[in-house]
Formats: C-alpha cells, sequence, structure tokens
C-alpha cells in the first residue's frame, strides 16, 4: 500500500486521463484507417471500414465516461459496468484487427508501431477505468 488516499478530487483527474487515453485511441485508429487504404493494393481483403467501426466504438466510450463521471449515485454503477463491457468488447475488436495485418507471412504495411502505440494507450485506458469505477461507486454509495 502506498498510503496515498484517492479523494474526490483525484476522480476528475482520473477521468481527465482517461478522456485522453480514449482520444489517443480514436486518433490512432484514424492513423489505422489512413494505413489500411494505402496498403489496399496488399492485401486486398482488408475490411477498410473496420478501424472506423472501432474509432467510433472509442468515441462512444468517450462520451460513456464524460457521462459516467456527471451521473448521479443511482447510475454510477451501472454506466461503470457497461464502460467497463464497452472498453472490453472495443479491446477484442482492436485485437482481432491487429491480427489482419500483424500475422505470420503477411506483409509489413506500415501499421506495426500504431498497433504498439494503441496497445499501450488501452493497457492505460483499461487501469484508469479500473481505478476510477470504484472511486464512483465510493462517492455514489
Amino acid at each position: 500500500m502506498t498510503g496515498r488516499q484517492d479523494t474526490p478530487a483525484s476522480r476528475p483527474e482520473r477521468a481527465r486521463l482517461l478522456l485522453e487515453d480514449l482520444a489517443l485511441i480514436a486518433g490512432t485508429l484514424s492513423e489505422i484507417s489512413t494505413v489500411w487504404r494505402r496498403s489496399r493494393p496488399y492485401l486486398p481483403g482488408l475490411p477498410l471500414r473496420l478501424p472506423a467501426r472501432l474509432q467510433d466504438a472509442a468515441r462512444q466510450l468517450t462520451s460513456d465516461v464524460q457521462g459516467l463521471v456527471d451521473a448521479g449515485p443511482l447510475q454510477v454503477r451501472a454506466q461503470a459496468l457497461a464502460a467497463a463491457a464497452r472498453l472490453s468488447a472495443l479491446k477484442q475488436g482492436i485485437a482481432s484487427a491487429q491480427a489482419m495485418t500483424q500475422g505470420p507471412g503477411l506483409p509489413d504495411v506500415g501499421d506495426r508501431k500504431l498497433w504498439a502505440s494503441l496497445s499501450a494507450a488501452l493497457g492505460r485506458a483499461e487501469a484508469r477505468l479500473t481505478a476510477l469505477g470504484p472511486l464512483l461507486v465510493a462517492a455514489s454509495g
């Protein structure tokens, strides 16, 4: 235990950091979409709309988190669970998309560093949402 106390003032800061990670995720997915369009001649079967759909999911999660911070006591638990479920689904979708260009025998389309950046941002977002959830629930209790 670090001895550090979580205060109501730390909730907005944690939420802000989480929202920054989600913005980075959405932006990185936009960059991946561009790389995928340019790599179409090398991988003609790539579903070019997939990164945009994942980007929309990241934006929806951003909206959910913003609503979570502003939610009333009766809504916090349900919204925290919904946000966690949405983040989990986003992670699964991103893992599936990454496998389409990062598997053995696939040509390098130039998105390797983008996936690494995205993975790091997802890890931070997951940790921050996990830490933020109990703070919100405790504040509503």
